[in-house]
């Protein structure tokens, strides 16, 4: 699983609310994997392919679990993906979650997590009916 600096989960985050220029820093600084799990939470439901094939296992279950897909959470647990499992329940609101990520100074990881609950609540992700089952 690979790790990412504070600052790709931060520019991941503010692309995922819209930002353009920190979706060009992902692209120029070769984090195309967090392009594709972008284009994954916003519905397209091909990249979890591509996130599989490339061996981004743990990203294309984050996506989809982002997504609303069970399967995919517990798979992130089954297979210690805390921190990532962490994000989702962080990014559907879960107190004790961005409590942990607080604690823990893992700052970046909460901006990802809030910017997830910001789209939940604007109703700005993925179609949920068009993600695709996680199978890992």
């Amino acid at each position: 699983m690979k790790s990412y600096p504070e600052e790709a989960i931060r520019k991941f985050a503010e692309s995922l609310l819209g930002n353009t220029l920190a979706y060009n820093w992902l692209a120029e600084n070769g984090y195309n994997e967090l392009l594709i799990l972008l284009s994954l939470i916003r519905g397209k439901k091909e990249s979890v392919r591509w996130l599989m094939e490339n061996k981004y296992v743990e990203l294309a279950a984050f996506g989809n679990a982002v997504l609303g897909d069970k399967n995919a959470f517990d798979w992130l647990l089954k297979n210690k993906v805390a921190l990532w499992a962490l994000v989702c329940h962080a990014g559907d609101g879960d107190k004790q979650a961005v409590k942990i990520l607080t604690e823990k100074k893992l700052h970046a990881h909460l901006f990802l997590a809030q910017a997830i609950l910001k789209l939940n609540n604007d109703d700005q992700m993925g179609d949920l009916e068009a993600a695709h089952k996680f199978q890992g």
